[in-house]
């Protein structure tokens, strides 16, 4: 029953496919009117121009820029010998505010904490720190 539904269907589409397909025909041309009140038939379009086909060449982007001389050479030295200085300290861990006044705060520890703008203090060796809930962080 459902095949015989789908049959139907399919023939009643490809029907109303083809009577489509038939009205889709060029328009006739217009007709111009000349001065004596006579129609004459407009002239005929001219057919857009062909197309021709062209090889395309397409370059790749250069590295880095385009190579207008080769670099001079640059001479290898040895490599340096391994650095004695420590790397720079690690930031130091939170520290805890015990309290605070117009010209900074002062963790449990008696450190002392110069307030600047906003949230941000200069800790003891000069680093950039901030205060967020009792707690000052150095970078």
């Amino acid at each position: 029953m459902i095949m015989l539904k789908i049959a139907v269907l399919l023939a009643a589409s490809l029907a109303a496919g083809e009577a489509v397909a038939q009205k889709d025909v060029t328009p006739a041309a217009p007709e111009v009117r000349t001065d004596n009140g006579q129609a004459r038939p407009a002239p005929p379009k001219k057919p857009p121009p062909r197309r021709r086909a062209v090889q395309q060449i397409v370059d790749g982007m250069p590295a880095y820029g385009p190579r207008l001389a080769t670099p001079p050479a640059v001479p290898v030295s040895p490599q340096p010998g391994p650095s004695t200085v420590a790397p720079s300290s690690i930031s130091p861990p939170p520290a805890v505010i015990s309290r605070c006044d117009a010209g900074g705060c002062t963790d449990v520890n008696g450190t002392r904490y110069n307030g600047a703008a906003g949230n941000s203090v200069i800790g003891p060796q000069g680093r950039s720190c901030t205060n967020n809930g009792g707690i000052v962080q150095c970078f």
